[in-house]
């Protein structure tokens, strides 16, 4: 057996190693209550929130134009614009000169007040290897659809191809097509978004869950449905709605449109899911009420000219200002304007702010997001400077560029815009950051 060995034990090494231990922790003790200096802390620096503006001296990207509806920009830059009438879709180039990419149809039968026509565009890449594909709005002379395109890029230029008819027999209305709503959007769940209106048949679609009218529709960017909408089998995400043409999401997720009222209230509504906007029982925060329009009322297809304005719409003193609509089952808007000052169509949001064209009022309106679900105060510019206003839209450099819609023939309805003779047209402007 190998023989073990004990360690060796000094005791003066001991009591040292005993004695470093104890005076250790008392100068340790000591050092951590001095009264000297102690570490710095960065101090919390309040960020301040923020907003935009349009600012700078406007410009024209593009002149001549023929009631332009929507505009949207490529993944490379360039946009595609449509005119609502002529069923043209034009490209513009980073160079700011427009070709032609296709015709989705001719004109559509219209006797007075036309709303229908070639309406909102969207795309997704849905394809193999993340090619596009182009959703439009299409009124008919039976209804309205959403055609589906190949958007196909070709030696720098956009081109369509293999149309087919994703979605039919949404509601119109007779000859006048009035009431369509048709805004598009790929929304943040990569589902293709509809605005629509009642097609002028009221409580018959916005508030028959059967008709598509009157809805907001989510679908799948393949025609189906998706399996969590409100109801099964059902396109129709929200209902209640007279004529909706805007939307768009902040960045808390909340989705935000646009309604056209009809004699008293227009309004900005919190889009949630299956939920109804009470039209045609609500009208902004109270009972609608009906107001007649007198017969022979302009504003029709006067367009009018510098020397011999369009007449304005005689309207008669609003009256659905006295009940408050208080039935639970109806969401009341966020935000309300009259007619005047507002018929707001297109929207889109960008850092804390959510910008709306409006065509009647003239003007675009802008409005500061504070919080979830929380507004500042609405703010105007260029009140009457460039007419009917369509939609607005944040352009890759950070400008935003925003579509005229005077030769849509509701001129007398608007402040302005009547006189030029460029029109319409494509106007660009600067954002600026504001402090709340």
């Amino acid at each position: 057996m190998p023989k073990t060995t004990k360690p060796h034990k000094d005791p003066l090494f001991e009591a040292i190693a005993i004695f470093a231990v104890f005076f250790g922790g008392v100068f340790a003790f000591a050092a951590g209550n001095s009264q000297g200096p102690t570490p710095t802390t960065k101090p919390i620096v309040e960020v301040k929130k923020s907003y935009v503006i349009p600012t700078g001296t406007p410009t024209n990207i593009l002149t001549n134009l023929e009631a332009p509806w929507e505009l949207l920009f490529l993944p490379d830059g360039q946009a595609l614009v449509d005119e609502r009438n002529s069923g043209t879709i034009l490209q513009i180039d980073k160079d700011l000169k427009a070709t032609k990419v296709a015709f989705t149809s001719t004109r559509p039968p219209c006797i007075k007040f036309c709303e229908g026509g070639t309406l909102g565009m969207a795309y997704a890449a849905d394809r193999p290897n993340g090619e596009l594909s182009l959703f439009v709005f299409l009124t008919t002379l039976t209804d309205n659809r959403i055609l589906k395109y190949d958007l196909n890029k070709v030696d720098g230029n956009w081109t369509l191809a293999n149309q087919r008819v994703l979605l039919k027999g949404i509601n119109r209305s007779g000859l006048s097509t009035t009431h369509n709503g048709g805004r598009l959007a790929i929304g943040p769940d990569g589902k293709l978004w509809v605005t629509l209106g009642d097609a002028g048949m009221r409580a018959a679609t916005s508030q028959n869950w059967n008709a598509l009218g009157g809805s907001v529709l989510r679908l799948n960017v393949d025609g189906t449905v998706p399996d969590d909408n409100p109801r099964a089998g059902s396109f129709i995400w929200a209902k209640g709605l007279r004529d909706s043409q805007g939307m768009a999401w902040d960045s808390y997720g909340n989705m935000w449109t646009t309604e056209f009222g009809n004699d008293t209230w227009d309004e900005l509504n919190l889009m949630q899911k299956g939920h109804n906007y009470g039209w045609p029982y609500a009208e902004g925060f109270y009972k609608f009420v009906e107001t007649p329009l007198p017969p022979g009322n302009p504003g029709s297809n006067e367009q009018g000219t510098p020397n011999n304005p369009a007449p304005t719409p005689n309207i008669p003193v609003m009256p659905s200002v006295k009940e408050l609509m208080k039935d639970p089952k109806f969401t009341p808007p966020m935000l309300t304007w009259h007619p005047k000052d507002a018929a707001c169509s297109g929207i889109t949001y960008v850092e804390n702010t959510l910008i709306s064209a409006c065509l009647r009022g003239g003007k675009l309106w802008v409005i500061p997001v504070r919080g979830d679900k929380q507004l500042g105060k609405p703010q105007a510019f260029y009140t009457g400077e460039f007419g009917r206003l369509r939609k607005a839209v944040v352009a890759p450099d950070g400008g935003l560029w925003i579509l005229t819609s005077n030769k849509d023939g509701r001129g007398g309805w608007s402040q302005g815009g009547e006189q030029y003779s460029v029109d319409d047209r494509i106007i660009r402007v600067e954002l600026k950051k504001v402090y709340f």
